[in-house]
């Protein structure tokens, strides 16, 4: 016999068969592997040694029927996922009820204003300027002492943009997150156990 067959069978008369058994029947899901074991490589068995071995006949599984259809359900994962996604849930309600409060809060700060200030070239006097909702330009005057409230009205509307913005995409990614679950509700519930 080559002396490779050799030291092959010896690995292999070595091991515990009934751990080899056991490492064969753990749950896809649990980490625990013993480093001592073989593992599969195509066709072959690779030894712990580095030596490669023709397939022997023995109660293993082969590669090609370790497909995800073919391995069993790991309800603990499915149940997991749900509480993480709870908490997820759960942090997003709290940023949308923070963000709704900012938003009263700059409500009761005072009038917003949805424009901005210039210099009037030939008097050094000041306009406010804006867009109507049809996109045409307007402008009134500003005189010098209503200019600190007018700036504070326009950075707060600017907060309030901002702000608002904010949470519309929050509430947006919650709707869709909520179709979606109760769209998956629905199929959990019509599957028959």
């Amino acid at each position: 016999m080559k002396p490779d067959l050799k030291r092959i069978e010896a690995a292999l008369q070595q091991m515990d068969v009934r751990t080899v058994e056991q490492s064969v029947l753990v749950e896809p899901w649990t980490t625990e592997a013993p480093l001592s074991l073989p593992f599969y490589l195509a066709d072959h068995i690779v030894l712990a040694e580095g030596a490669i071995a023709q397939p022997l006949s023995m109660p293993f599984a082969s590669p090609a029927s370790a497909n995800p259809a073919s391995m069993p359900v790991n309800a603990a994962l499915a149940v997991s996922l749900l509480q993480e996604m709870q908490s997820t849930l759960n942090g997003w309600q709290t940023v949308l009820q923070t963000l709704t409060l900012q938003v009263e809060a700059i409500y009761a700060e005072g009038p917003m204003v949805d424009g901005w200030l210039e210099t009037e070239e030939h008097s050094g006097g000041y306009c406010l300027c804006g867009l109507s909702e049809t996109g045409q330009p307007w402008l009134r005057d500003c005189p010098a002492e209503q200019v600190p409230d007018v700036s504070l009205a326009i950075a707060r509307f600017q907060r309030f943009q901002h702000i608002l913005g904010r949470k519309r995409k929050m509430e947006s990614r919650l709707a869709r997150l909520t179709e979606a679950l109760i769209e998956l509700h629905g199929q959990v519930l019509d599957s028959e156990p």
